[in-house]
């Protein structure tokens, strides 16, 4: 007698169910499947940015950097009238040393263009109790460029030399340094 054996097919498990198609809060027709790490909001390439902790949506960024900025719309005006001052005053000083030092005047604006601006953020930032503010730099910025000119025009008054090639490369260099501290 023969024994007959009969096997049960082995079923597979069911595959998982697709995901549903998730579509970027901002861009609806593009597909994504990254989320904000905050706010758990689909976003696409376009709207993430990169952080320290992973990616976020724009809106989230914004509201974290709303509390890092903590001026007040006076602060911005106080910058640019010491960014003035200070410029105006030390512009002419500058120019007449830069230009007694000859060539060496050159170098000596590129070795110390940096350090003043550097200085001059940070008397601007003592000025505003060290609050930060979005828009800060470039009230700074406007006040340098102004306080140049104004200090070029005090230098002609007592015969200094209004503009030479040391105090062009001091002035941007200086105010390239200001404008990365007071950001």
């Amino acid at each position: 007698m023969t024994t007959m054996t009969t096997t049960t097919p082995v079923q597979e498990p069911p595959a998982p169910p697709a995901p549903d198609k998730v579509f970027c809060a901002n861009h609806p027709d593009t597909e994504t499947l990254l989320r904000c790490n905050r706010c758990n909001k689909p976003i696409c390439l376009k709207c993430a940015v990169l952080t320290d902790v992973g990616y976020r949506c724009k809106e989230c960024i914004r509201g974290v950097q709303a509390a890092y900025f903590n001026a007040v719309p006076a602060d911005n005006l106080i910058a640019f009238g010491v960014a003035v001052v200070v410029t105006a005053l030390a512009a002419p000083i500058a120019g007449l040393l830069l230009r007694i030092t000859g060539f060496f005047g050159l170098i000596l604006a590129l070795l110390l263009g940096g350090g003043a601006g550097s200085a001059l953020a940070q008397i601007i930032r003592r000025a505003i109790g060290r609050r930060r503010g979005r828009y800060l730099r470039f009230f700074a910025l406007g006040g340098i460029i102004l306080g140049v000119l104004f200090g070029m025009v005090i230098g002609l008054f007592f015969g200094i030399p209004a503009l030479n090639l040391p105090l062009l490369f001091f002035t941007i260099l200086a105010a390239i340094a200001a404008y990365q501290i007071l950001r």
